[in-house]
């Protein structure tokens, strides 16, 4: 039962936000679960702090999350304790000790009876101990599966929170770019302002310097709004590592731009192949199975067997064989009376059964959806990596050139140039933003389909089985 699953490994291939040297990335594949089952079973000890103040990267950041994170600790322990269940339930009842000791002795012809030992074992009818046992393995199927989920999600969730607090990272500085570029305007077009002789006051460059300081302003506030998302992110991050709130994080690595060469229906039937709350939900309709059976084996009776030795005292009289103890065999079975009650039991069972059943249909239903949902978010986000790379980012390079070119011989204004370099600097910041957004509906998707995208994406993913 403890033996990991190729379907776990599979879960943890989340290789889509691979880092900039891909070469120096270990195979997910092979360390994330290794670091999750490190510990033996027992209390959890403090790992101690870990030190990510010189830089991140993607993949450490999931391995620490793998082996430091208590959810996973605590999903883990849920499936172990559940492993121990089956056979518990598949063995036989604890038999029954007797002891009676008799306060007035029952008088017999060959002597009182002083007392009485008897043991009894009760035995249930063929069949539901098995049934009992079977439905105990569904349960901790269904927990191990849970811990497949709780692995998982953790690794998505660190490669959410990681793409965001990279972007931020880089809107950070893209704001402040702009603020020193404000400044050169409101600098430069306050000089030449000033310049001006009375009466003859420059109205563009008015117009620069007025700008300039709108600009700031709202660069300012720009900058303290991305700090706090910046902040927020960090707090996240290092919540999922399961370190102090204010524990300092490095400069992240760059991620790698891999567009997801996958088709819609491909990922439908990924997720419905995949999707480890789909495979629960079918454990669950075996379980519930079971659990009919035994509600049906509860009409027939369980049967009891057992000893009793009876201790005689000695008669008042010489009588053949006074005084001699006295051995007994009993048996016994129960008898289910209660129609109304059994038939009951049967009739929850199967309603909960038909529960399982429709709950699955409808978990694939919502996984459709959300599939369908995220994949045209990754599309757009896709679309607008490309337009910004391909296009807009090109032209806005192109328009700043030739600002440049006409600042110097006159023909337009320091704000107009200026103000090409910052519309450049806001394309910059879009592309990273769509960079991010392309990246989290991958790691997305992968969390709804249940296994990594990487082969979709042009890398090489090892040992990957159903």
């Amino acid at each position: 039962m403890f033996r990991i699953s190729i379907s776990i490994l599979v879960a943890l291939l989340f290789t889509a936000c691979a880092s900039t040297d891909a070469d120096d990335t270990p195979p997910l594949e092979s360390w994330p679960v290794k670091a999750a089952i490190r510990r033996e079973p027992g209390a959890l000890e403090d790992p101690g702090p870990i030190d990510l103040s010189a830089g991140l990267e993607l993949a450490g950041l999931i391995e620490i999350a793998a082996d430091r994170n208590p959810k996973l600790a605590a999903a883990r322990r849920r499936w172990q304790a559940s492993a121990e269940r089956p056979t518990q339930a598949s063995s036989l009842p604890d038999p029954l000790i007797g002891y009676t000791e008799y306060l007035t002795p029952i008088e017999t012809r060959l002597g009182p009876t002083d007392r009485r030992v008897s043991v009894t074992q009760k035995i249930p009818f063929p069949g539901k101990l098995s049934a009992a046992g079977a439905l105990a393995e569904e349960e901790a199927r269904i927990a191990e599966l849970g811990y497949h989920i709780a692995i998982r999600d953790t690794v998505a969730n660190v490669k959410v929170v990681y793409a965001e607090y990279l972007y931020l990272r880089k809107a950070l500085r893209i704001v402040k770019q702009n603020q020193s570029l404000a400044g050169q305007l409101a600098e430069k077009s306050s000089a030449l302002y000033a310049q001006s002789e009375k009466g003859q006051k420059d109205t563009v460059t008015l117009f620069d310097s007025l700008k300039a300081q709108s600009q700031l302003a709202q660069l300012a506030y720009d900058e303290i709004t991305v700090e706090e998302l910046l902040q927020t992110e960090a707090v996240n991050l290092n919540a999922l590592l399961s370190r102090s709130p204010r524990s300092p994080l490095g400069e992240p690595r760059d991620l790698v731009y891999r567009p997801v060469n996958a088709t819609l229906d491909e990922l439908l039937s990924l997720g419905l192949e995949r999707r480890q709350e789909l495979k629960a939900a079918l454990h669950l309709i075996a379980a519930a199975g079971e659990a009919e059976r035994l509600a049906d084996l509860a009409q027939v009776p369980d049967f009891s067997v057992g000893v009793t030795y009876t201790f005689i005292g000695k008669p008042p009289s010489e009588t053949r064989d006074g005084g001699k103890d006295a051995i007994g065999l009993n048996f016994g079975l129960t008898l289910p009376l209660w129609v109304t009650k059994n038939r009951a039991r049967v009739r929850e069972a199967e309603y909960r059964r038909m529960a399982a059943e429709n709950d699955r249909q409808a978990q694939i239903d919502d996984l459709m959806s959300r599939i369908s949902k995220v994949y045209f978010r990754l599309q757009n986000a896709e679309r607008l990596v490309r337009l910004y790379k391909e296009s807009l980012i090109p032209q806005a390079e192109e328009a700043m050139e030739i600002a440049e070119q006409w600042r110097d011989v006159g023909r337009d204004t320091i704000g107009r140039y200026l103000e090409a370099q910052s519309v450049w600097l806001n394309f910059q910041l879009a592309y990273h933003r769509a960079l991010a957004d392309h990246e989290q509906m991958v790691a997305r998707l992968e969390q709804l389909v249940g296994v990594s995208l990487g082969r979709y994406r042009g890398e090489e993913v090892r040992n990957e089985t159903k």
